[in-house]
């Protein structure tokens, strides 16, 4: 039984890299997208 992924594109114009939590920034509560990093979703 072939199943196709699940998958979820995040095309964000107005962030840069940096301004994300997971990467250390203390400012950024991005909890949701943390999540699915810690999940190595992306």
């Amino acid at each position: 039984m072939n199943t196709k992924p699940n998958i979820i594109i995040f095309n964000v114009d107005q962030w840069r890299g940096d301004v994300l939590g997971h990467l250390g920034n203390s400012a950024a509560e991005t909890p949701n997208l943390d999540n699915i990093i810690k999940q190595d979703a992306a």
